[in-house]
């Protein structure tokens, strides 16, 4: 009785403690596109604290449960009649360079239209990435490690801060290819169309698990700061669409 007892004041302390919480408030689809089914998930985080929070995220794109670990961005999981997919799909995360959007409409990669697209999206890149590395010495950097520097600017770019009580809203632009069957290592699935479909947000804050990306001194303030979270937070579940249009 007593270490139930002690189960439930942890349950109540831990609730109370609670600095953040996320909430997917819509999820609509577009069929625009006969290739792929398009869907913009629109989810918010507030801080039920009254000090500001910060945290390492970006909250823009996704990634799968399968897919999921060290990493910044939200992680997806879809329930079929209410049980869990263990799966690394349908949707894919977008960083970098978005090949997809930038060449929708080509079907040759190698024609000369498309090849011209491609070299320039490579040369933005580049610049870009250069022009971060310039910055990080000009501010009197002491790496020089390029790719290191590039990984820090990124997860540092990655943080967020919300003030007391303030709720800021997200939005993930993702899209769904209308292939129905998957088949991972030993794992096989089809996407029924009779069945439900459920879509949930994990947030997997890590607040030291960085710091190799990070120099000395940005760990220590990061690790000493009391208002910077860590934690799993996750969303509500929201029916999403898997279903033929008629």
């Amino acid at each position: 009785m007593k270490f139930i007892y002690f189960l439930l004041i942890s349950a109540s302390i831990f609730a109370q403690n609670k600095s953040i919480e996320a909430k997917i408030t819509t999820i609509t689809s577009s069929d625009s596109n006969p290739k792929k089914r398009e869907f913009t998930i629109n989810y918010q985080i507030e801080n039920l604290t009254n000090n500001p929070v910060s945290f390492f995220l970006r909250p823009n794109t996704l990634i799968a449960n399968a897919a999921g670990s060290m990493t910044l961005f939200p992680i997806y999981k879809i329930y079929t009649n209410e049980v869990f997919i263990p799966l690394d799909g349908p949707f894919f995360e977008k960083q970098g360079i978005d090949w997809e959007t930038k060449l929708e409409g080509f079907k040759d990669y190698t024609t000369p239209k498309a090849k011209e697209i491609i070299k320039k999206l490579v040369e933005e890149f580049r610049e870009k990435s250069q022009l971060i590395v310039e910055n990080y010495t000009k501010n009197g950097g002491k790496s020089t490690d390029e790719n290191w520097i590039l990984e820090n600017h990124h997860l540092l770019e990655s943080k967020i801060t919300l003030n007391p009580k303030e709720m800021k809203s997200f939005v993930i632009k993702t899209s769904w290819n209308r292939e129905r069957y998957f088949k991972e290592d030993d794992l096989e699935y089809y996407l029924d169309e009779k069945d439900n479909y459920l879509f949930e947000l994990v947030l997997d804050l890590k607040k030291t698990s960085f710091k190799d990306q990070l120099s000395e001194d940005e760990y220590l303030k990061i690790k000493n700061d009391i208002n910077f979270i860590e934690g799993i937070f996750t969303t509500n579940k929201v029916e999403i669409d898997f279903k033929e249009k008629t």
